[in-house]
């Protein structure tokens, strides 16, 4: 389908698995010739630019805030502080708040320039300034958020908790919408608009039926429940093809060539448990004694002298997923949406080891499907236990097998193909 040359404002916050599918979506956009605006932290501001991309400028970013050193102490042991942190917990919910007001005015300014607003559940309120504006809008979901009495909110971790609490999870969001109650009445003040915003308002049921719902996510992993209030298009996760020109970095290329299939462990943008994880990580690849790839980029794994590592380790900064997965024999991961989409596109087996949100909900449905073990938090294992996981992700026949299944499942998909017909869809109405 085509349509005429639009101006599309996308909005996502969240972690880096939240940012990926919007460049893949916004990448395409731009080819199909429309114009595309994109508002993110500023962290992933290089993320976005490598698709073609340039965001609008925030400002700080959010990992920037996080990672200074008086904020840093908080998310090495999973927030296990005392009463003498709470003066820096104090003051950077300070600071982003502050953060927080800025985006929402920003976001103001650049939905008045656009044609249709696309944004995630982090971003909700750039669905409502969209409707108050008289612009359409489209909600991204990258995992299951729309209200159900058969199946509990994603971010619970998908235990069944019975029709009554299957449905009272997703009231559970209200709980979030008094951090934005300083950035609502900032929003009053200077531009008498967001009247109708409410403090404890649900961000998972605001103007539902009044928006249009993208599922970007595999409906084989995570099927419709039958009781979605609104209609839904699930079209598969979107990926961008891999680069066709770079390549995968010299020094993986060079590891990969000199022994068997490694496994690859990484968290993604996980910041919690840092130094734990790392000492875990490097006691478990010592006891399984195979090759692996360990990523210290963003997700906290900390190794400040690579030289230091053994022959059969390799650190990296960064990785093409869909160019390094389909090398590996397994894949050691927190079981974020984007990461498992690429691992199972790969067709290889996980070790899913979860820290929050949905994460325990997709390691579940993984593990349901017979392409990983039960998951198991990352706060929670031990080396020994990740050592033999790791090796029964390597060895067992079935896991294998119904890791490649699902492979041929999703590259059936019509993933970002499918949400670009929707989105010029939703234009041309």
């Amino acid at each position: 389908m085509q349509s005429s040359v639009s101006r599309i404002l996308l909005v996502t916050f969240g972690t880096r698995g939240d940012i990926l599918p919007f460049c893949v979506l916004g990448a395409a956009l731009q080819q199909r010739g429309h114009s595309v605006r994109f508002v993110t932290i500023s962290d992933y501001h290089g993320t976005v630019r490598r698709f073609g991309l340039d965001p609008v400028d925030t400002g700080a970013g959010f990992e920037e805030t996080l990672s200074d050193p008086r904020y840093e102490a908080l998310f090495q042991n999973y927030f296990s502080v005392g009463l003498s942190a709470i003066p820096r917990i104090l003051a950077l919910r300070r600071t982003l708040l502050g953060q927080l007001t800025d985006l929402l005015l920003l976001t103001r300014d650049e939905v008045s320039r656009c044609d249709l607003v696309v944004f995630n559940a982090f971003a909700y309120f750039a669905g409502e300034v969209a409707l108050e504006t008289g612009r359409p809008a489209i909600r991204v979901m990258c995992q299951p958020l729309l209200p159900s009495k058969k199946e509990p909110l994603s971010v619970f971790g998908g235990r069944p908790l019975g029709k009554t609490g299957n449905r009272l999870s997703y009231e559970a969001p209200r709980l979030l919408s008094p951090l934005l109650a300083r950035a609502f009445a900032e929003r009053r003040l200077r531009m008498a608009g967001g009247r109708r915003w409410r403090v404890f308002a649900n961000p998972l049921t605001a103007n539902l039926r009044r928006i249009h719902h993208l599922a970007a996510f595999s409906p084989t992993l995570s099927p419709d429940p039958g009781d979605w209030p609104v209609p839904v298009t699930a079209t598969g996760p979107w990926t961008a093809a891999p680069r066709a020109v770079g390549g995968l970095q010299d020094y993986l290329e060079a590891f990969l060539a000199r022994g068997p299939a490694p496994v690859y462990v990484g968290f993604g943008s996980m910041l919690w448990g840092g130094r734990r994880n790392t000492d875990i990580v490097l006691e478990a690849l010592k006891i399984w004694g195979g090759r692996a790839i360990v990523n210290v980029g963003a997700g906290g794994l900390r190794l400040p002298d690579w030289s230091a590592l053994p022959p059969n380790l390799q650190a990296t900064t960064q990785a093409d997923h869909a160019l390094l997965f389909p090398r590996v024999r397994a894949v050691v991961h927190h079981g974020g949406a984007g990461t498992t989409a690429a691992v199972l596109r790969a067709g290889r087996p996980s070790v899913i080891l979860p820290l929050l949100g949905d994460q325990l909900y997709w390691g579940r449905r993984v593990a349901a499907l017979g392409a990983a073990e039960a998951p198991i938090q990352l706060n929670q294992i031990t080396a020994e236990d990740l050592a033999g996981r790791i090796a029964r992700a390597c060895s067992n026949a079935d896991m294998a097998a119904a890791a490649a299944r699902l492979s041929a499942i999703l590259a059936r998909e019509p993933g970002v193909t499918a949400a670009l017909d929707y989105v010029e869809a939703v234009l041309a109405a």
